[in-house]
Formats: structure tokens, sequence, C-alpha cells
């Protein structure tokens, strides 16, 4: 039955609906249609697939590897059965004893693709400059807190939809007074004067959320400032020696903040600190001779800090991963060469299976031994960057020992990641997305290079809206030009579902801040995300639409000026004359 056949008959009863759902059915459907089972397909009806092979076996040869059969007269040819059980497994997503559901995978993977964008308070919606995800005790996601321009911090509902209602999502739950984060509510600053400070150094990971304690922290210029997300109100404030470019994600009640040349452990419920004038450089009898790690290369950008093994990795504008260890801090254990400029870091919890366990490519590879790999201990960090004006896709696997966790595969696409450089990774469901400087999504397969689909933000033609006001304020069927995705956040735990009510299988599970501060949830389905019942309509005056025209007229110019500067860049380079 084809696919439109078998999502009809799940309506004809409950029998039919556990049927149409069996989870080998769609496993194969999804096998069927992806693109590894097609460019084997292809390969085996080419009728240069022998030269191919013959010239790889030439290659073997010089390079000293063993000879591979290079045609069916070579040596013993597989059943047509055995090397379809071979690419199956070869392609399989799942690691271990991992539960898919197939059907939302292949739902995932071939479904429309819809962003609902999230209403922005007050008749000038400000922008948002940092992004957090609220969870409650089962690590299911409740809420997403943002800080925005004009220095406050908004909250919205975020909540799986479910069968009951859905009229509560995207609504805004609790909003600050302006300036809370710059203090411009206390020392009576001016809109424009609190926007310079909340975007002056544009860090992109600048908000941290601690779910166990009711707390955000979030960084402007040299301030960590720690709010109460119940009461929305300040608690504490530290200053830093200098801007804050990166924040890790809270871990025990606290995180690793890392600034353009040095990185902290900020634990708030430590007050010793606060009886040490911060100016005097001295050292405390009986404490530790350093608090923080210096760097010899400005330019933390995303950090990410391992409960399992107390180690912490640092990437960004150098060239090189950083660890550090908790229990050592602030030594370094060592580094890890790449050669890109990452942008982000984020770990998927599963072993990387590296590139030598082909299947298809190495006759002498067994399923047993793919299993094997899959099974193992160790997990996955995955990195976005640029590397030589091109986008950069890392893959490092982590595996434990007696010292700590350690690096034993690598593997780094940048050749079919993206043309430009790759803002944001993420692990989402059973693939890795990244997103590039063009505004595209991109997903692809564990591997790190078989393509699942791509989406580009800047191609809807008609983006829903979380209500009526949204839609108005940002212009009705104008989505903005040029944006890029700045950061991801998957609502759905990697690899799990949702623990609480049956979610639907439309669930929005990814969600956005673009470099143009709009922040979007993005979802896979026919149906438009968190629809409304109530319309609200707001008139635009006259003043109101020539200044949306002048913005948009000014985001569209410094686009193309960016964007032939970049072609511009690779068009020198290309001729030898850049570095």
């Amino acid at each position: 039955m084809e696919v439109h056949d078998l999502v009809t008959c799940q309506y004809l009863s409950r029998r039919f609906l556990d049927l149409c759902r069996d989870d080998n059915l769609w496993k194969l459907e999804c096998f069927d249609a992806s693109r590894a089972e097609s460019r084997r397909k292809r390969q085996r009806v080419d009728p240069t697939n022998t030269q191919l092979h013959t010239l790889r076996s030439a290659f073997n040869q010089l390079s000293g590897q063993p000879s591979q059969p290079s045609d069916p007269d070579d040596g013993p040819r597989l059943s047509a059965v055995a090397e379809t059980q071979r690419a199956l497994a070869n392609w399989d997503p799942s690691y271990g004893h991992e539960n898919i559901s197939f059907y939302d995978e292949y739902i995932h993977r071939h479904a429309p693709i819809s962003i609902g964008w999230l209403s922005m308070p007050g008749d000038d919606p400000p922008e948002a400059t940092g992004l957090g995800l609220i969870q409650d005790s089962d690590s299911n996601p409740e809420h997403l807190a943002a800080s925005l321009d004009d220095g406050s911090v908004c909250i919205w509902d975020v909540r799986p939809r479910d069968t009951d209602s859905d009229l509560s999502q995207g609504r805004i739950v609790g909003k600050s007074s302006p300036g809370l984060l710059s203090g411009g509510c206390r020392a009576g600053q001016s809109r424009e004067e609190i926007r310079a400070i909340m975007t002056e150094t544009g860090a992109v990971e600048s908000v941290s959320i601690d779910n166990n304690r009711g707390r955000g922290y979030f960084a402007q210029n040299s301030t960590l400032v720690e709010v109460d997300l119940a009461t929305l109100q300040v608690v504490s404030q530290e200053i830093f020696p200098c801007p804050v470019a990166a924040l890790s994600q809270s871990r025990d009640s606290s995180l690793v903040v890392g600034t353009n040349w040095t990185i902290h452990i900020h634990d708030p419920r430590n007050k010793s600190k606060s009886a040490v004038d911060p100016s005097l450089r001295c050292e405390i009898i009986g404490g530790p001779s350093a608090t923080h790690a210096s760097l010899s290369q400005p330019g933390p950008l995303s950090i990410l800090d391992r409960a399992e093994d107390e180690s912490i990795w640092i990437a960004g504008r150098f060239t090189h991963l950083l660890n550090y260890d908790r229990r050592f801090f602030p030594r370094i254990l060592g580094t890890v060469h790449s050669g890109g400029r990452i942008s982000c870091i984020a770990e998927t919890p599963r072993p990387y299976v590296p590139r030598s366990l082909d299947l298809l490519q190495n006759p002498s590879i067994t399923i047993a031994d793919v299993y094997a790999a899959k099974t193992a201990h160790g997990s996955t960090i995955l990195a976005a960057g640029e590397y030589k004006g091109k986008g950069s896709l890392e893959f490092y696997g982590l595996a434990p020992s007696s010292s700590g966790s350690v690096i034993t595969e690598s593997y780094r696409n940048r050749q079919t990641a993206a043309s430009t450089r790759l803002l944001s990774v993420a692990a989402h469901g059973y693939s890795t997305v990244f997103s590039d400087g063009d505004g595209n999504l991109k997903w692809v397969e564990r591997d790190g290079m078989t393509a699942i689909r791509s989406y580009n933000i800047n191609e809807a033609v008609d983006p829903p809206s979380f209500n009526q006001a949204q839609s108005t304020a940002q212009g009705p069927d104008e989505p903005s030009q040029g944006d890029i995705v700045q950061k991801m956040i998957p609502l759905r735990p990697s690899g799990g579902s949702w623990s609480s009510k049956r979610a639907d299988a439309n669930q929005s599970e990814l969600v956005l801040k673009t470099g143009d501060g709009r922040i979007g949830v993005l979802g896979f389905g026919h149906n438009t995300l968190y629809t409304r019942e109530e319309k609200e309509t707001i008139v635009e005056t006259t003043e109101q639409r020539e200044r949306r025209d002048a913005e948009k007229q000014y985001r569209e110019t410094l686009g193309r000026a960016l964007q032939s500067q970049a072609d511009e860049v690779r068009f020198m380079r290309g001729l030898g004359l850049l570095g």
C-alpha cells in the first residue's frame, strides 16, 4: 500500500490503527525513501559502477590496503536479500535498544515544515537577545525564557500539545519591566541606551536556566544577572573582568561563564567571593590560587559542561577545542585540534560510529560489528563552524577512560555541509540538524554526511503566526529577508518522547532564534502551529508602516552588502590571494 493509503486506513478501526502504525512497516518506508537507499539503487543500475569499483581497487592496491572485489567476476556476490539487509543495518538510525517510533520518524523526514513565530510584547515589539528553556522535574519543556533588547525578561508557554486543549500554547505568561537586566528601570536610561547595552557583545549563548532553583542567568556586557523566574526580580549580579561571551547550561546550581579572555565556574551559592575586593589581586590563604582560567586567544562562543566525567569543553574563534576538568580547574587537561572556528558545540548521548564501519564500502565488516559499536559506552560531541570560508560539521566520539572521557574518533564534513559558515547544531530526534549563514536548516543522518532534508526560513510563503497582532507587526505575508538561525533548542529530548500526555503527531520540536531577534517554533505536519480561536486586529498607522518599510529596506541592503563581501572573500581565496 502507498503511504497515503496507510494513513487513511488508520481511521477505520483501532485494529487498523495498530496495524498501520507498525514500526517495522514504517521503518521500511523510511529506509526506501532515504537518500542513502536511493543512491545505492542508482549505483546498482549505473553501467559505470564497474569502472568505479576498478578504480577503487587500484587505489587500495597503491595505498597498501587489501583489494576488494571490483566486479561480480572478481569474487562471490551477495544475494539481493543479504545486500538489502546490510544496507538497512548500515542506514538504521537506532542505537542499542532505542525504541524508535518510525511513524513519527517518517513525519519528521517527509511532512511539510511550518514555523510559528512567537508574539513579542508591546506595540513596538523588541528583539530577543538570548534564549533558554525552562523544564519540569521530568525534563519536559514547560516555558521559554528570553532576554529582550529593552532589558526585560519574557516567558512563553511551550508545553506540548495534547488532545484536550492547545489554546494556551505560545502565549506570554510573564514579562518583567523594561531595563531589568541593564538597570535602566532604576537609572532612567532611554530605550536606545538600554538596547546598546543589551546588544553590544552580540553573544548568542547568553541565557542559562537553573531548573532546580527556578533561576535564570542572563549575560549582558560584563554583568551576569541572576533572576527569579517566578517573580521576575533580580536576585544578584556579578561583574566579570571582560565582556561575557558564552554561558554553559546550569548544572548542579552552577554554570561555566566564558568571557573574551577568561573562563570562570560560577556558583551562586558561594558568597565568600563577595568578601574580597575584586580590584585587589591577592592569593586567599587556604583557598585556591586561581579562580579562573586565562585564554591565550580571545573568543569563546560555546561551552559544554558534561556531568558524566566533570569535563568542560570550550570552543570558539580559536582553532582548538579546550578541555578542562572541574576537579582540577583551572588547569587545562588537553586540546583537540579542529582547524576551523567553531560557532556552537552540543552533545548527543550516543557513541560515534566511525565511517570505517560502513557495511556497503567494506565487505569484511559484519552487522554484529556495527551493532557492537552502537551499543558501546560513550557519547558524541557535535560542532558547527567554519573552515576556509565554508561550513564545517564535526563529530568527536568520546569514550570513557580512567582519566575521564577521551576522544577516540572524529569526522569533519567540510565538503557537503554548506557553502557558508555554520551557526548552530543540535541532536534533533534521530538525526543532526544545523543552520548556516544563508538561512538554511539542514538535517543529516548520524553519519554527518547523508542528507535527509533542508528548509530555508526565508522562503516561507505565508509563515503562520501565533496571533494576528504579530502578523500585522511584521507585515502580512512578508517574512524577514535574509534572516538566519543563530540558536536552536530541541523541545523533545534527543531520541526520546513526551513522558506525560500523548503528544500530537504534528508536535513542534525545535525552537529557533534568528539574527533579527525573532523566536519561532518549528513543527512538522499540515496543521498550523498553535492556532487560536480568538483574533486580534491592530490598525497600523502611516508612521508605523513607513518605519517598518524603512527597516525592511535597510535589512535587505545590509544583507546584500554582506553577501557581496562574502562572495568577494571566497573569490579572492580561490585565487590564492588570501590565507
